[in-house]
């Protein structure tokens, strides 16, 4: 009988995800002639039970610190045509394309393959980068592996078939406490200079004691190795995936060093260096990016930024080649993630460069359709914007001229078609914004919205009371006062048929005025009773009347709990109780601080009318003090000052409060010494 396919583990104890590298492998051995070897490196009978329920071909290994020797103990045991090797803790996504691979015949065009590894760099799945691995192979007398640390099977001869198949792997996402990693490294560090040792030509060994130099923070000595494995990798006829990974680490390595222009020296060099290949360059001008805003070398980054675009689009149109020049963490999909951020960092060199043609273009490049992706920016794009002084105008004309549906690029469009008086143009891509907005740009639309005067009942009928409740107190809270006093009157009509937009804009603009300046005391408390009114109707549309007779018992929110404290109390004043009003105010103070301003002018109010309640003259002191006021006048009259004096004297404790009796005693003091 004929195999097809041999397929080598190495199994240890991680039963957290050999379970699913097994199954992700039932397709292949169901599907093709193939068989699975299982080296056993662990020690747990558990493990061994999973394993025999897919092969009884395992063979026990004792680890002796070289994965070369390891592997080759499955590989001397295959008997495939081909053969792959797995890692029992990933698992394929799908088989389906290497199934087909061999079904078809396909196979026999070729003398190896890579598939995928996805290195995830977070437990959730949101941070990973893939990279091909060179793990399949026609199995040959002269098929080994090589090396006793980051072993490679060797030879992987052309022609070479690169499937999209892919395993997911989370080793580095894998949480390793710092001694572990420094046991790791103090035990791969001995291991891969021996192997040096015994290969100083190899480029390889070099790259990888630069990989684990990297890896401790060592970078001196990482460059150092880099340094050397780039030198003899030149020396080689051919290009390897090594030789790729040290053109574009050594200027990375220099940077880590804080050695910003040797890195950016460096990386120009190589770039220049004709084995440097397109991954390469693209890679590296990433890299040159960043030094050169750190450098703010603007003008020289706009050149790096130009020159990732070419490259990439050069990629984007030779995939062949994109799919051939890849190395551990050097991929073009990996280098094609940076594509906006590039971008970003060009339009605030062109923006330092004074170079608007640049600007203009770079927003072309942007991948607009792509929205996932561009939302990130959006903040950034607006600090362009609002920095390139003289040219919103102009950079608005630029969006106008993008053909995209993308939703921050029509608010560009609204913007632009109002700065240039076609309002009925603005009005037709104002309400696709609306039926279509980011997050965070609603507020740019009311104000789009009141300038013009548009209706906001498409915007409002998709914008949840949370989100008005944050822009409302967003829009008072930040607005200066004189501008708010002009902006409150134009937005509130536009919100009719919206009761509950309208009374919420309403609270948070009294909120505004109240705790601003000192109001007429009945003017005070028309607009405090107004607020709550407005409060308590909210409630009552939310909450039940129980709730609202124990607002305290029901934990309702503290803008509720106030209003109906500060009702009850405005109540208690409008009844002439002003005392027992006072309790309630204090509380209120407490309850929202936010209106403790307000509440404390109302407690002076109080407390004055009070204190002047307790001066205040009873009724026949009052008469008889009219009585007497009657005698002044008249003693003023003839101006007999003296007598006039002795009578005022009389008067003022009966009237204290009498401003006529305090006008007269001036008038006394005044004319009585001329006289």
């Amino acid at each position: 009988m004929n195999i097809q396919l041999t397929i080598s583990m190495l199994v240890s104890d991680r039963m957290e995800t050999l379970g699913k590298c097994l199954a992700s492998l039932k397709p292949l051995l169901r599907e093709l002639d193939s068989e699975l070897i299982v080296v056993f490196t662990g020690k747990n009978e558990e493990t061994l039970e999973l394993v025999r329920q897919y092969t009884s071909h395992i063979i026990p290994f004792t680890w002796c610190d070289d994965f070369a020797k390891a592997r080759n103990a499955g590989l001397k045991e295959g008997r495939g045509e081909w053969f792959l090797y797995i890692d029992d803790d990933e698992w394929f996504e799908d088989t389906t394309e290497i199934i087909q691979f061999f079904k078809s015949g396909e196979y026999r065009q070729y003398q190896s393959a890579f598939y995928v590894a996805r290195n995830y760099l977070d437990f959730q799945g949101k941070r990973y980068s893939d990279g091909g691995v060179g793990r399949m192979c026609r199995l040959t007398p002269e098929t080994e592996f090589v090396f006793p640390i980051h072993e490679n099977l060797i030879p992987l001869a052309e022609p070479c078939k690169h499937l999209s198949a892919f395993v997911h792997h989370y080793g580095y996402a894998r949480k390793e406490r710092f001694e572990e990693k420094d046991t790791r490294t103090s035990r791969n560090l001995p291991l891969l200079l021996e192997m040096y040792e015994n290969n100083p030509t190899s480029p390889l060994c070099c790259m990888q004691l630069a990989q684990e130099y990297r890896s401790v923070s060592e970078f001196d000595s990482a460059v150092e190795y880099c340094r050397k494995g780039l030198w003899l990798a030149r020396r080689e006829k051919r290009i390897y995936n090594y030789e790729l990974w040290l053109q574009v680490n050594l200027p990375l390595l220099i940077f880590y060093t804080d050695d910003l222009r040797l890195a950016l020296e460096e990386g120009e060099r190589i770039l220049k260096h004709p084995r440097t290949l397109e991954a390469g360059a693209l890679h590296l001008s990433i890299m040159l990016v960043t030094v050169c805003r750190k450098l703010r070398e603007y003008r020289k980054g706009l050149k790096y930024v130009r020159l990732y675009h070419e490259k990439l689009m050069y990629l984007l149109t030779h995939r062949e080649k994109a799919m051939l020049q890849n190395a551990a963490e050097v991929t073009f999909d990996m280098a094609a993630k940076e594509m906006v951020p590039v971008y970003m960092d060009g339009l605030f060199f062109a923006l330092e460069a004074m170079d608007f043609q640049m600007a203009s273009q770079l927003l072309t490049w942007i991948p607009w359709e792509e929205r996932e992706r561009v939302f990130p920016h959006y903040p950034r794009l607006e600090e362009w914007k609002k920095e390139y002084q003289g040219k919103r105008e102009a950079i608005l004309g630029v969006y106008a001229s993008l053909d995209t549906e993308n939703p921050y690029v029509r608010i560009q469009k609204v913007l632009y078609a109002e700065s240039q008086g076609h309002l009925e143009e603005a009005k037709a891509l104002w309400r696709e914004c609306a039926d279509d907005c980011p997050d965070g740009f609603q507020w740019e639309l009311i104000e789009i919205a009141v300038r013009n005067q548009f209706l906001l009942e498409p915007m409002l009928k998709k914008m949840p009371p949370e989100a008005w409740n944050e822009y409302a107190e967003a829009v008072t809270g930040n607005k200066k006062w004189t501008e708010m006093e002009a902006f409150y009157p134009k937005l509130m009509p536009l919100l009719d048929g919206f009761p509950f937009y309208r009374r919420r804009l309403d609270q948070c603009y009294l909120e505004k005025l109240l705790t601003r300046e000192l109001l007429e005391a009945s003017r005070l408390r028309d607009l405090l009773m107004g607020y709550c009114e407005s409060v308590l109707t909210d409630a009552q549309a939310v909450y039940k009347e129980e709730a609202l007779a124990a607002p305290e018992t029901y934990a309702l929110p503290t803008r509720y709990r106030f209003a109906v404290a500060l009702k009850k109390a405005l109540d208690h004043i409008d009844e002439g109780r002003f005392k027992d009003s006072l309790t309630l105010l204090k509380e209120g103070g407490l309850i929202y601080p936010q209106m403790s301003g307000a509440v404390s002018q109302l407690l002076r109010n109080l407390e004055e009318e009070l204190e002047a309640q307790s001066k205040r003259a009873p009724e026949e002191f009052t008469v008889l003090g009219g009585q007497v006021k009657q005698v002044l006048r008249g003693l003023i009259e003839v101006k007999q000052w003296n007598e006039a004096y002795g009578v005022m004297e009389q008067l003022l404790p009966l009237l204290p409060e009498d401003l006529e009796v305090l006008r007269m005693k001036q008038e006394i003091l005044r004319l009585g010494k001329q006289g």
